[in-house]
């Protein structure tokens, strides 16, 4: 896959003729990245959210040209840290964050996926997971590939995030895995055989999505209470999940 960044800053005057010209030339799908140069301060500056709303206008008569070839649009690329200048608690400026994207996301093509890429955070692995929980950008690709791991960290509700609990879901970030919400659990179980929690950091509703993982035939780890069954295959997990998903609720 093809990155073809178009500079969509403030300054930017969005002309984009050498992209077009690149993507002619270009025998492989594209994924085009809107450079907005985002800061903390953009979040609170209509003006500037309006600018990059007309970026994005320009940018959808490069999608019709060229949508055959092209997978979607990246909005952000860059640090966590970037909430850091948001002058709220953290969680609040991640949710501040989320629903900045999610509002430049809604003025995409419908066909063009969006994505949200972050590279490199200092809140560490719990915190950072927590930040960037699916919960806060459930529409947006963090990632250009999608996890296919069979084992998944059921990553727990804010208010059961404390320090003592994300010092727990640190030894768990040793293997290969999918961050999965507790709230997303049923939507998103669909491929784990393992799934690696904190008891103490599950709701009520939490525990019922759990049980339900496990009738599916999936494994629990990290957690009392829970006796694991027998191993399943992905696909015999995958093949109960609608079964299960009603038997959860």
């Amino acid at each position: 896959m093809k990155i073809i960044v178009l500079p969509a800053g403030l300054a930017s005057d969005l002309d984009w003729s050498a992209q077009k010209e690149q993507a002619l030339h270009c025998d492989e799908m594209i994924l085009w990245e809107l450079d907005f140069q985002l800061s903390a301060s953009s979040f609170q500056d209509q003006a500037a959210f309006n600018a990059y709303i007309l970026a994005i206008a320009e940018f959808c008569k490069i999608w019709k040209e060229f949508s055959a070839r092209s997978k979607g649009a990246v909005l952000y690329r860059g640090s966590l840290d970037i909430i850091r200048g948001i002058e709220v608690d953290e969680i609040e400026a991640a949710n501040i964050l989320g629903d900045y994207l999610h509002r430049l996301a809604s003025f995409l093509p419908d066909e063009a996926e969006p994505y949200c890429l972050f590279e490199g955070s200092s809140f560490g692995r719990a915190k950072s997971a927590q930040l960037m929980s699916k919960e806060r950008f459930w529409h947006l690709h963090l990632s250009l590939e999608d996890s296919r791991s069979s084992s998944g960290i059921l990553l727990p509700s804010d208010e059961y995030c404390t320090p003592e609990v994300l010092e727990k879901l640190e030894k768990f970030f040793e293997m290969p895995h999918r961050i999965i919400p507790e709230k997303r659990l049923n939507e998103m179980w669909d491929g784990l055989d393992q799934l690696y929690l904190i008891e103490e950091a599950l709701s009520l509703q939490g525990k019922r999505h759990v049980k339900g993982f496990i009738a599916a035939g999936g494994e629990v780890f990290g957690a009392e209470g829970f006796e694991p069954p027998t191993h399943c295959s992905q696909s015999s997990c995958a093949s109960q999940t609608a079964l299960c998903s009603e038997r959860a609720k």
